[in-house]
């Protein structure tokens, strides 16, 4: 049965909407129901613990580049991580106006994904009514997933919530062609791509749909689609210049996809629950055919890119994790409305280890808090440090860790540092190239490592492994999460 003011989509079914109760009497309370309790509630949990994970390698970096001044941040551009330049700019000016602790570099992030969240809700809402609205906005929200990304700094938040736009922009228009809806989708498009021109692949999404379903406005879609992804063009040809910092992703394979539920949503239940009940709304045809595109064409566009060049990584494809939760409140949106909470709340029940595992302090994969207390409780005055400056994960990260982390009184001296990190357009610092005259002989000596190693001395670069295995023997070694932490005491003098 079609309700009486159908909607030009076509829907070959309709479920009574239970918000539809006392619609009369609260016409505009029901009407926001769907965006904004899942912006509340993705405020809600996205804010809880939002300080307390350390930063990790590439928060760090986006910490050093919103710290550094405005020049010399964009000195540094030249050389790496231009193509998310423009994310870099808006950190720098966030961090300006609110400072660069960890919790304040990390608001823009939760504040894009409130937005997101809402927005999940009213695109849901458009497209199959309050109820899949509220169901698909709730359903992203409280996935582990979205809040690991609302306390993320980095621009994976912000490349989400313009995904949503641009995908709500595209459905106005559509529905009510006029020039300056599609004028609003190019907008959009245009701050998605200069965000992360990875996710201009859901244009493929986009364009799919268009021809299939509305052929009418093909040339209109083209048209707002080519002029919003002109700005993202230079980003890509210059970013890819740079591309040696991103050589070390691996090429994917079918253990890829199989891990990528897990991946996107946070937590391997909830991936697969949000999967199976994506499955069940296929057959909806053109009410699932935006969800369904915007889920599986940049996913496999970007799978078969990553064959040939390393661009693959999970957290590239996190803006389509709201289509799996629009697809999955399409499913369960069929039934009433306490069913479909029922859903939502087995979602989330899944996702609660993972919630709680995420907000630790070395809830993001490095233990930043804990070095800095391994090195605030057991420094002396006098004691040097060394870094691992060659150590896969970033050459910034030792450094930048103890820099953000421990009190200046408190650090051991940096011996080897002839330049600091950020300076003359270099990411990481420059060093001394004569370790033996340099490092000089401090009765202690720090040595900070990426990953585990046995051995904190093993493969140490340059000249430093030799130096300090002549002159010092490892006393104690503490492994926090992402780190190898060494104390060296002297055994030879130098000379």
């Amino acid at each position: 049965m079609k309700r009486p003011n159908a909607d030009p989509w076509g829907e070959d079914w309709y479920a009574p909407d239970e918000l539809d109760i006392n619609r009369k009497r609260l016409p505009r309370f029901f009407d926001l129901l769907p965006w904004v309790v899942p912006g509340l509630v993705m405020g809600l949990v996205g804010g809880i613990g939002i300080g307390r994970p350390a930063l990790w390698s590439d928060e760090l970096a986006t910490w050093g580049m919103a710290t550094t001044p405005w020049a010399g941040m964009f000195k540094i551009l030249q050389y790496v991580d231009l193509i998310i330049g423009p994310y870099y700019v808006v950190a720098h000016a966030w961090s300006d106006l609110d400072g660069a602790s960890d919790a304040a570099i990390r608001v823009p992030s939760l504040l894009a994904m409130i937005g997101a969240a809402a927005l999940v809700g009213a695109l849901g809402t458009r497209l199959g009514g309050r109820r899949v609205g509220l169901l698909a906005g709730l359903l992203f929200a409280v996935l582990p997933g979205s809040s690991r990304y609302a306390q993320e700094a980095r621009v994976y938040a912000l490349v989400t919530l313009f995904a949503v736009l641009s995908t709500f922009a595209l459905v106005s228009a559509v529905k009510k062609p006029h020039f300056a809806r599609y004028c609003g989708y190019a907008l959009a498009v245009v701050l998605l791509g200069v965000l992360h021109p990875i996710a201009l692949l859901l244009l493929a999404a986009h364009g799919w749909v268009v021809f299939a379903q509305y052929r009418r406005q093909v040339a209109a879609w083209l048209s707002a689609a080519l002029l919003g992804s002109l700005p993202a063009l230079p980003l890509l040809y210059l970013g890819n210049r740079q591309k040696a910092q991103v050589s070390w992703i691996p090429t994917p394979d079918g253990q890829t996809l199989l891990d990528f539920p897990k991946e996107l949503a946070g937590v391997t239940a909830a991936g697969v629950l949000l999967l199976a009940l994506g499955l069940f709304s296929l057959p909806l045809r053109r009410r699932a055919a935006f969800y369904t595109a915007w889920a599986i064409l940049p996913l496999l566009g970007l799978f078969a890119a990553g064959q040939f060049t390393p661009l693959f990584l999970a957290r590239y494809l996190l803006f389509t994790l709201p289509a799996w939760a629009l697809l999955a409140a399409a499913a369960v949106g069929r039934v009433r409305l306490v069913w479909g909470l029922l859903a939502v709340g087995a979602v989330a029940t899944f996702g609660i280890p993972q919630q709680m595992a995420i907000r630790e302090p070395d809830g993001h994969g490095e233990a930043g808090h804990d070095v800095a207390a391994i090195i605030t409780d057991n420094s002396h005055d006098g004691d040097a440090i060394v870094y691992g400056m060659a150590d896969a994960g970033g050459n910034w990260v030792g450094r930048d860790t103890i820099t953000h982390y421990v009190p200046a009184a408190q650090r051991p001296k940096d011996v080897l540092a002839t330049k600091p990190s950020r300076a003359d357009g270099n990411l990481a610092a420059e060093e001394c190239q004569d370790v033996a005259k340099c490092l000089g002989t401090p009765p202690r000596v720090w040595v900070i490592r990426l990953g585990y190693l046995p051995d904190p001395l093993t493969a140490l670069d340059g000249a430093k492994e030799p130096v300090l295995r002549e002159r010092y023997q490892v006393e104690q070694v503490w492994r926090p999460r992402g780190f190898t932490v060494a104390l060296a005491t002297m055994t030879k003098p130098a000379g």
